[in-house]
């Protein structure tokens, strides 16, 4: 009996390490069909929609529109952010500011892409994350004199 209950105790332990390999090696997000690309340039971007949208606000001022934008077509998900003005100096010690960006986050697993609206300019747009059966969000942060701002769409 004491034989195989350590044999039992052994294969237990074989397949728990055999487990824990296997979460290692393919990490916490999953890797889907699209992940990562570029909407534009896989054509994903073609017919796609806004599905939710939101003003990017804080008390004292509206920056712009976070959009989670989605194309039935690749059945993908991203992060649009649009400013109403042109971004000034950001994103180093001098300029004091952080550059305006939007995240894409996939609800199931966290994948999250990101996007930033450098000085010059007024938009920029996430990769993609595919969404066929799941829900992802769109975030988008905005950092001025005026204050900081960051604003989440509802899942879709």
């Amino acid at each position: 009996m004491r034989t195989k209950m350590r044999n039992f105790a052994r294969a237990g332990v074989v397949a728990g390490a055999l487990g824990l390999s296997l979460i290692a090696a393919t990490g916490g997000a999953q890797a889907y069909t699209y992940d990562g690309s570029d909407p534009s340039a896989s054509g994903c971007a073609s017919g796609a929609t806004t599905v939710e949208s939101a003003v990017v606000k804080n008390s004292h001022s509206t920056f712009g529109t976070i959009e989670l934008r989605y194309s039935t077509a690749c059945h993908t998900a991203w992060a649009r952010l649009t400013l109403n003005y042109t971004q000034s100096a950001c994103g180093n010690a001098a300029a004091g500011y952080a550059c305006a960006s939007a995240n894409v986050t996939r609800n199931n697993d966290g994948r999250t892409y990101r996007c930033t609206i450098h000085q010059g300019e007024t938009q920029c747009y996430t990769p993609m994350v595919y969404d066929k059966g799941l829900t992802s969000f769109a975030e988008g942060s905005v950092d001025t004199a005026a204050g900081m701002a960051d604003t989440r769409t509802a899942a879709y």
